[in-house]
């Protein structure tokens, strides 16, 4: 496991900050931010394969204390980093063990503990995960969640789990992370209903491509309306792609 942050991320630092003190884990700071930094595992020497953690900061609009595990890609815009319609590897499993022990250690201080959907860069051959603290300056740099979240990531797990993409919900998943909290469920990438108009049979391939021992895709019922519907499962159909609705 490599983890990486970018020096001006205040998140990111705080995190880093644990895992190298606490943990004695090897943290790699880069002047750009990881987001922009296409191919981080050559920058920060990764075998092959490797796992890459990125601990950084979460904005938001609404100013909602969250701490968040997230793939990285994008759908039909590359705004923030990366490549229009391309994912990077994520490793579900791991993720899924960052956030059972965020919200072990950290559910009873005031945050909102979440799946976020996939969104920004940056283009990895590697397996990324970001792991985040939102959402503003106040969040960013305290301590106490810095110590949590870095424990969180240094103790993750590869415990075993279903595997499943995800399409529906907000862009903060809270279906698919109580399913993956109570139901031994894994998600990896995942596409907010949003997303919807962005969503081609060769999005939702690279979304199962690049999710490491996906078995498929759930899909949240009380998403989409019935042509909706019958538009995804036209497109599921067609990459051969197994899906069910919950």
């Amino acid at each position: 496991m490599k983890v990486v942050y970018g020096i001006d991320d205040v998140a990111g630092v705080n995190m880093s900050y644990f895992l190298e003190k606490n943990f004695s884990v090897d943290i790699i700071g880069f002047k750009e931010h990881p987001i922009y930094h296409d191919f981080p595992e050559r920058d920060a020497n990764a075998k092959s394969g490797e796992l890459i953690i990125i601990p950084s900061q979460h904005k938001s609009l609404k100013n909602i204390r969250s701490l968040t595990v997230h793939a990285a890609g994008n759908f039909d815009t590359n705004d923030y980093g990366g490549a229009k319609n391309k994912m990077t590897l994520y490793d579900a499993k791991f993720a899924r063990g960052i956030l059972l022990n965020i919200y072990k250690y950290g559910s009873d201080m005031g945050f909102e503990v979440t799946y976020e959907a996939t969104h920004h860069g940056p283009n990895s051959e590697n397996p990324l995960v970001f792991v985040e603290i939102g959402s503003s300056d106040l969040e960013y740099g305290d301590k106490e969640i810095g110590y949590i979240m870095a424990r969180s990531i240094y103790e993750s797990f590869d415990e075993d789990a279903e595997i499943y993409c995800g399409l529906g919900g907000m862009h903060y998943s809270s279906k698919f992370t109580n399913m993956a909290i109570n139901e031994g469920i894994a998600f990896g990438h995942i596409a907010s209903k949003y997303r919807f108009a962005s969503l081609t049979p060769d999005s939702l391939s690279e979304m199962y491509k690049k999710t490491i021992g996906a078995e498929g895709f759930l899909i949240e019922n009380k998403s989409f309306d019935s042509l909706q519907k019958n538009s995804l499962k036209k497109m599921l159909d067609s990459r051969s792609l197994s899906y069910r609705f919950v």
